[in-house]
């Protein structure tokens, strides 16, 4: 039971034969041929995932010109998902869709576009996906505001997206199956500002307003659908039901992540009937959860509950590698071996190369400002702790490219390494964002895998 407060490609000549022999015979129906190609400038991999759910339906490779196109012989309507290096976009193909996308990974959200039949449709969701980024970047202002001033601007805000939602629907006219995804893309952002702002208010201004909110106020979930398969892949209601989640959990005062996250499956379990949705939500706690909390009887506890609820077998051995990552990821261990190379492309060791404290950070050439920010830090730690050394990796797969970036800058406190496959460091290693910092002992043992060195304690970790 449910708390109550809790591109274009049409051709003439087709067209004049259609017309001329439609009295001969009778149009296909059942004719579900689609089309989809494009270019990727600043590529960061040789191809992109085209999947549906959460299945591959085909890898398209980036050619020396950065296109990419394929020819479906059928394709099933429905929205479908792009995945290129680490980003995601999402496309909607009607039937006998023939689109063209072209991205700019230096801006993915915003430097995106499509051409061709069924454009409209899906231009409309990057405009509302960069809208709803900005808004993130400008909310802050509104949740420091009183409860009223805050129900003010947040439903001008939700009034004005459906002003134009509204607008482009009747100019381009979709159907119910694609109106299904606009509306939650409005919907679930409104609804996550709301979820959010108790906690954010009281961060803001130190103000804990939550006991002096209308009893009503979360009456707003009564309307959610939390069993729409169709929704259990899609972005805007996985990351809505994260927030809320998080937001039912925070009341009770539970004393370790463990705890915590037990209550979320519990949760999800009573709240959602729907297996397919079901495991989608059980497997993002379980992957969360499992980079938050590395005590391995919590691990092994955790896992246990998780295994009786989620009915998803390929997932669940993904969690289980995770966790078998971890494990070799203790404190004392050593990292487990990847092939790095210095700007010389002279393989770099890793467990025979170091003889010294040592701190690990990571970047890309997609995010020069995280490595800016980094080498600064470096710069001042290496003042304030030359009992260690720096090493910074990158992530990227062009050797010249980053060798000539890093002989240039020069950096003079930092041994500079690249690593040449970044998937098998990622999976090793668990490097699952950019700030992920790793700390090792002198004789190459690790002493904290999971840090951050920008946060405030990080040089407490440093002394520890």
């Amino acid at each position: 039971m449910f708390p109550k407060n809790c591109f274009y490609k049409y051709f003439l000549f087709s067209l004049a034969t259609l017309t001329l022999s439609c009295n001969k015979k009778e149009i296909d129906t059942n004719d579900f041929s689609a089309y989809f190609g494009g270019e990727v400038i600043n590529p960061r991999a040789q191809y992109l995932l085209f999947f549906k759910d959460n299945n591959v339906v085909d890898t398209l490779f980036i050619d020396k010109n950065n296109k990419f196109s394929i020819k479906f012989d059928s394709l099933t309507p429905g929205m479908y998902i792009i995945k290129h290096s680490d980003k995601t976009k999402y496309v909607f193909f009607d039937k006998n869709d023939s689109l063209k996308l072209r991205i700019n990974t230096k801006d993915f959200e915003h430097a995106s576009s499509f051409y061709g039949t069924g454009k409209n449709k899906n231009n409309f969701l990057l405009e509302l996906f960069a809208f709803n980024i900005d808004n993130k970047n400008n909310l802050d202002f509104h949740y420091g505001k009183n409860y009223k001033k805050f129900k003010r601007s947040n439903d001008s805000l939700k009034d004005a997206r459906t002003a134009f939602y509204l607008r482009r629907k009747t100019e381009i006219g979709w159907d119910n199956d694609f109106d299904l995804y606009a509306q939650a893309m409005l919907d679930f952002e409104y609804y996550s500002r709301l979820e959010i702002y108790p906690f954010a208010h009281l961060e803001y201004t130190n103000e804990n307003i939550k006991d002096s909110l209308p009893t009503d106020y979360y009456s707003f979930r009564n309307k959610i659908d939390f069993n729409n398969e169709k929704l259990s892949q899609f972005k805007p209601f996985t990351r809505y039901l994260a927030i809320m989640l998080n937001s039912m959990v925070s009341d009770q005062n539970f004393k370790t992540d463990y705890e915590k996250n037990i209550a979320k499956i519990k949760i999800v379990d009573s709240l959602i009937s729907n297996q397919k949705v079901k495991n989608k939500i059980l497997n993002n706690i379980a992957f969360v959860y499992l980079l938050e909390d590395q005590n391995i009887e919590n691990n092994r506890a955790f896992l246990k509950r998780y295994l009786e609820i989620s009915t998803d077998s390929t997932q669940q051995n993904e969690i289980v590698k995770i966790k078998n990552a971890i494990k070799n990821l203790n404190d004392n261990n050593r990292l487990p071996n990847v092939e790095l190379v210095d700007v010389n492309n002279k393989k770099f060791a890793i467990d025979k190369n170091i003889h010294k404290n040592t701190v690990i950070v990571f970047w890309t050439k997609n995010a020069i400002n995280h490595y800016n920010s980094s080498q600064k830090k470096i710069d001042e730690l290496t003042k304030s702790h030359p009992e260690y050394n720096f090493i910074s990796i990158n992530i990227d797969n062009d050797f010249d490219q980053w060798s000539k970036l890093v002989k240039f800058r020069n950096n003079p406190n930092t041994i500079e390494l690249q690593a040449k496959d970044f998937s098998k460091l990622k999976d090793l290693w668990i490097i699952n964002r950019l700030n992920r910092t790793i700390i090792l002992n002198s004789d190459g043992s690790i002493r904290k895998v999971f840090a951050n060195i920008f946060d405030d304690d990080f040089q407490e970790k440093l002394r520890n």
